[in-house]
Parts: C-alpha cells; structure tokens; sequence
C-alpha cells in the first residue's frame, strides 16, 4: 500500500475536529467524505480511549471509507480498510503496580485506561465527564487485583494545592523513574501527568502511518490539526501544523497555519480552501 496523493491529513478530535457537544457537524462529515472520493486521507488521533475511536472512526464514515484512526494520545492505531493495528502499545504491568502504590495517599488521584474503561482511585466531576463523553465503563478501584486487564495510559492528579516547584520536582521524579518502566511523562498541565509507553505520542503515531502508508514527502504534503499542547508532537511530525483559533496559546506560537474555531467549523473550512480546492 503506497499513498501516492498531494495531501495527507491528521486531526485532533476534541474542540478541534468536533463540536463541543462531542459531535461532528454535517460539513465536517461533507468535508471528510470529500477528501476520502478524492483519494487523498483525513486521520483522527485523539486521547480518547481506544473502543470509542473505533467508534468515532464509524461516526465519520472511516469504516466505509477504508480509514485509518488512531487513540490513547499514539498508542493504538486502526486500519479499518485491512482491518490491522499499525500501532498497538500498552503500559507495562509493573508500571501500573507502582503507580497504584505510589500514588494512593498524599492527596493523588490516578486514572487508568483501557480499551473500553476508566479505572479510577476516587470518584470525580471530570473523570465520571470525559468517561461518559467516551462511553467508558467507569469504576473505582481501591486495590489494583480490580484491575484486570491491560492498560493503555495513565494520568496522575496532583492536589490542587500544589505549587509550581513542588508539580516541577514531581514530574523531574517520575520522569526518571519510569525509565526503569521504558515508558515516558508528558504534562497536560502543571498538575495532570500523562503516562505513556515509551516514546508514544500523536506525533509517533504520525511517523508510523507514513511509514505504514509509505509516503514519498517529495509526493505528498502533510498537514496536523489541534487545539492543545499533546498536539505538538503531531505538529512537529507534519510539514503543515494547523492550530484552529480555540487552540492554547502555547501551540498557536509554533503553528504553521492558523483556521477558525472548531465551532466554526475551521478543520473543514481550511481543508476545503487550502486543500481541495487546489485539485
């Protein structure tokens, strides 16, 4: 399989390539229909859980369409049309034996995701919120036997009383001890860590869909879509990154190229006028 087209596409999901009632707007369905008739290929990768990108994947059509679709922030990513996993990763069981261990007092709360549940060691507005988003199974866990299957990422909770140098000091920590893990930290904000399989992002998940795809750069050129900063690495895989204007600051100063909101429809819009419109 040799992708041979001017233009190959990745994008974010949440308040990016979806509205922010979680849904895709009938032009963003249109837009990614348009792009798959002219041979060319729009690829979701999201955080969200691995069975609920399957299932977004569906919404847009991918399945029919013989897309590709990629969750857990890179680590799992689906060929519909050959029906194979390009990237399958999860966490090592030891791993998740520390973490549980290391993070049940002093005020931290740790998340554990399957393919299809969210593992949590206290209840909250936030996990119940994106478990539900996700259509997630949702369940509190106080001993890590409750835990029965393989675990794709984590994400560590520090107390909201927790300064900058004490959230600094604690991610140096756990970014030197999760060598012995083979897995890596990455920050969603100065108190939620994310723990992944080593090396494991949106932007390797890119890397290995053009390997996957085998992408001549001087045939095609590739273009990112996002909103927030696990965006960047995607960003730095692409020769176009797109932040949309609800996007963080931080990921606007390195962006490429710039499109309207995800309520305004900016993914679908910058595609049709910058992408499609040049065939």
């Amino acid at each position: 399989m040799k992708y041979k087209k001017e233009a190959l596409m990745f994008s974010d999901l949440d308040s990016t390539l979806l509205q922010d009632d979680g849904f895709f707007s009938p032009k963003t369905r249109e837009t990614v229909k348009k792009v798959y008739d002219n041979g060319m290929m729009l690829i979701p990768i999201t955080a969200r859980s691995t069975a609920d990108v399957i299932r977004q994947g569906k919404r847009l059509g991918l399945d029919k369409l013989g897309g590709i679709v990629g969750g857990n922030n890179g680590g799992q990513v689906y060929d519909f049309k050959n029906d194979v996993w390009i990237v399958n990763e999860s966490l090592k069981p030891e791993l998740v034996k520390w973490v549980f261990e290391n993070t049940k007092n002093d005020g931290l709360k740790s998340h554990y995701f399957s393919d299809d549940t969210t593992y949590v060691t206290r209840r909250g507005n936030n996990s119940i919120y994106w478990a539900q988003m996700m259509g997630n199974d949702y369940v509190v866990v106080d001993d890590l036997s409750q835990i029965n299957e393989k675990i794709n990422h984590l994400t560590i909770i520090l107390p909201k009383d927790t300064t900058d140098k004490e959230a600094d000091d604690f991610y140096k920590d756990l970014s030197a001890k999760l060598k012995e893990f083979n897995a890596d930290a990455h920050k969603y904000s100065n108190r939620v860590i994310e723990v992944s399989p080593k090396n494991v992002s949106k932007g390797y998940a890119v890397k290995k869909v053009l390997e996957y795809l085998q992408v001549e750069p001087e045939v095609t050129k590739t273009y990112a879509f996002g909103d927030g900063m696990n965006d960047l690495p995607m960003f730095d895989a692409v020769d176009v990154g797109v932040a949309v204007e609800n996007a963080a600051f931080a990921l606007k100063d390195v962006a490429d190229d710039m499109t309207k909101s995800n309520t305004d429809d900016g993914v679908s819009d910058y595609v049709e006028h910058h992408i499609l419109r040049q065939k």
